[in-house]
Formats: C-alpha cells, sequence, structure tokens
C-alpha cells in the first residue's frame, strides 16, 4: 500500500506574507523539517519527493533522503497558475498515488494521516476519487453586504445553519495519473476527512505563524 504512495512537499523560496516562511525557526525545527520527520517516523519510507527553488530547503530534504527537485522558475513563482504546478509535480512522480502535505499543518496528527491513507485505499473506486481534509465552517456567512447562508430577515437559530466543508490542505490524496491529466489535487467526488482545532490551522499569515509557534510548544501529540 505504502510502497504505492509518493509524499510529495512542495515548497517556495519567495514567500510575500511570512520572509522564509518553511524554513525559519518553528518549534525545534521549522516547518519543512517538522513535516519530513513526520513522515519518517509514521512510514519509514524513502518515498518522499520534495520540490523546491529553495536550495536551503533542498538541502535539509536530502537530511531525509527526500528525492530533490530544484523546481523551475516557471513552476515556482505567485502567478503560476496551480494547476500547472500540480500536473509538474505529477509527472516527477513514478508511483500510482500521491499523497500532497503542506508543511504549513504542524499540529496533523500521526494518527491523522495514517487515518486517511488507510480510508483512501479502503474507499478508492475510480481513478477520479481523492481524499482531502476539510474544516467544517458553521457560521453566519456574510460577502460584499449580503447574508450567503441564511435569510438576515428571519433569523435562524446556529444549529439549523447550513454545514459548508473548507478546504485545509493539509492532506490531499489522488490518483497521480489523474493529477497530472486534470492538474488538481481535488476531484468533484472527494472523500473529506474532517480536522478539529489545532490540527486544521494552516499557517499563511505572521500573526498565525506566531500564534502557532506559541501554541506548538505546548502542544501534545
Amino acid at each position: 500500500m505504502i510502497k504505492d504512495v509518493t509524499f510529495v512537499i512542495a515548497v517556495r523560496k519567495g514567500s510575500k506574507r511570512i520572509k522564509n516562511k518553511n524554513i525559519r525557526k518553528f518549534g525545534h525545527s521549522n516547518l519543512l523539517e517538522i513535516k519530513l520527520k513526520q513522515i519518517k517516523r509514521i512510514f519509514g519510507t524513502n518515498n518522499i519527493f520534495l520540490s523546491s527553488d529553495c536550495k536551503q530547503s533542498l538541502k535539509i530534504g536530502k537530511k531525509y533522503n527526500a528525492q530533490i527537485d530544484y523546481r523551475p522558475k516557471k513552476f515556482a513563482n505567485s502567478k503560476v497558475q496551480m494547476k500547472k504546478v500540480y500536473s509538474y509535480l505529477a509527472s516527477k512522480v513514478n508511483t500510482k498515488y500521491v499523497c500532497y502535505l503542506h508543511v504549513t499543518s504542524p499540529f496533523l496528527k500521526d494518527k491523522t494521516l495514517k487515518g486517511a491513507i488507510n480510508l483512501f485505499f479502503k474507499k478508492k473506486r475510480k481513478k477520479d476519487i481523492t481524499l482531502a481534509t476539510v474544516s467544517k465552517v458553521k457560521e453566519y456567512l456574510w460577502y460584499k453586504n449580503k447574508a450567503l447562508n441564511y435569510n438576515p430577515n428571519n433569523h435562524p437559530p446556529s444549529q439549523t445553519l447550513p454545514e459548508y466543508l473548507a478546504l485545509n490542505f493539509a492532506i490531499n490524496i489522488v490518483d497521480s495519473g489523474y493529477m497530472y491529466s486534470q492538474g488538481k489535487i481535488v476531484s468533484n467526488s472527494f472523500l473529506p476527512v474532517s480536522l478539529e482545532f489545532p490540527e486544521n490551522i494552516d499557517i499563511d499569515e505572521t500573526w498565525q505563524f506566531q500564534f502557532a509557534s506559541k501554541l506548538f510548544k505546548d502542544y501534545k501529540f
């Protein structure tokens, strides 16, 4: 099962919101190393593919026997379509499946990652079946001065609000052929795995990095 999976990590050198986000000090190391250690700790695999335009990130990857890919600039800038990036990454993988992991989800538990892998292999039926982690959203939502999911003139109790699923990209599992041909890691018919706080934290802003850093020190995995 695991031999059919490549764990793909893609990190860029340039981060507009948080400088050197993936390799700056976080906990006892950094976000990238935390994720590499987790994969090795759980699966003991060498099927790790690290793609980056950052030489320091690639150097860290070598410590964990990751397959190293120095990503071309055309696939490592903020303007490139993710569809092209996904297809590029899939073209470099020689296993049937890809487990695409974000390093910006440092609170993901080992048992959650193992459970997601097991669920995918238990439930997959077709090539376009993918797995994605989500956060459940059940709030009073507005956009451009308009209520999206309730009638403000007839205010409903919160328990009756519709429940939305927000992708958090902590884990995505996909057929590598589908990822290459479609340029997607989430299909219309995906298996949702719901994450609760703090597992669903995705570090994207400076305040999130600072908050997560403090929380990580006391977090029990």
